[in-house]
């Protein structure tokens, strides 16, 4: 009777509630109930109730001739995302937080939050311009003016060069949006530890190596493992927008491959044995990164 007294209590705020667990039901705890599809044979009559295959499908991924670089454009992609990015917000986060006129650092945060929220459209179009052979285009143009190259370089249909550009195009996105629990982290370091080190003659620099890094490892560490559950999802609107012929033994990934092969060609149970492939890795790579911080690091997510 209590508990019920006290949800009776608190119902404006389990209602709050409601449009979440709806949310979570719906798109995270429902497609669940489709992973059955990797192990059956797709039926429009029996969507989730055809014949069991057993592991067919994984074995047909496994074997095919796509699997090596597909599988080697989604990991280099997704770690050259992660470490960059990862470098990029603490960089940025700690620079913040050396600025001291607080009108002049509310409006770099909101600047550099703004890319993270324009659509990877907008940003393929902008990536087209800017990396565009034309000798007029902005990197082109400048390469040329500065000598450094004697002829307009194909970045969008050379395929040695699409790891580099979209790797710099997602720090670009997500630099400040990352940053911003780095900040929060930083924000909460003891100020006592920096007054003390300054009165023993340690500089910027030192600070930042004894002091800031070692107190926000935590959330660097829990940032990281977190990401490393994603290692095989490289993106799908980056790769698709930017991918073309020539460039498509480095830009296709899993993501644009279950795309092509699991929904436009209708092969359902094909495309379900790819995600959960990328699921399962994805776990066991959390589980071991904790395992090694747990050990060596005296810290970890659980």
């Amino acid at each position: 009777m209590s508990v019920l007294r006290k949800m009776k209590r608190q119902r404006v705020h389990l209602l709050l509630l409601v449009p979440f667990i709806l949310f979570m039901v719906i798109f995270k705890y429902g497609p669940m109930y489709g992973s059955l599809l990797a192990f059956r044979e797709f039926s429009y009559r029996t969507p989730f109730g055809g014949d069991w295959v057993g592991l067919k499908y994984f074995k047909t991924f496994f074997n095919s001739p796509d699997f090596s670089y597909v599988l080697r454009n989604t990991v280099v992609i997704s770690s050259l995302g992660l470490v960059f990015s990862t470098v990029a917000a603490i960089a940025f986060a700690i620079m913040i937080c050396e600025v001291r006129n607080a009108a002049y650092k509310k409006v770099i945060q909101t600047v550099s939050y703004l890319p993270h929220f324009i659509s990877w459209v907008v940003v393929a179009g902008m990536a087209m311009t800017i990396f565009s052979i034309d000798e007029l285009a902005p990197l082109n143009s400048l390469l040329l003016s500065l000598n450094l190259i004697d002829k307009p370089i194909n970045f969008l249909g050379d395929a040695d060069h699409f790891w580099p550009m979209i790797t710099s195009l997602n720090v670009w996105k997500n630099v400040g949006w990352n940053s911003i629990i780095y900040i929060a982290a930083i924000a909460s370091i003891d100020k006592q530890m920096y007054e003390s080190a300054m009165m023993d003659g340690a500089g910027k620099f030192r600070q930042i190596f004894y002091i800031t890094l070692p107190s926000i490892m935590p959330t660097i560490i829990l940032l990281f493992t977190f990401g490393l559950g994603y290692i095989l999802n490289a993106g799908l609107d980056q790769q698709l927008f930017l991918q073309n012929p020539m460039n498509m033994k480095h830009s296709e990934v899993l993501d644009t491959y279950v795309l092509k092969y699991g929904l436009q060609q209708a092969a359902y149970s094909y495309g379900a044995a790819v995600g959960l492939f990328k699921s399962v890795v994805g776990l066991i790579l959390i589980v071991i990164c904790n395992y090694f911080c747990r050990r060596f690091l005296k810290t970890g997510i659980f």
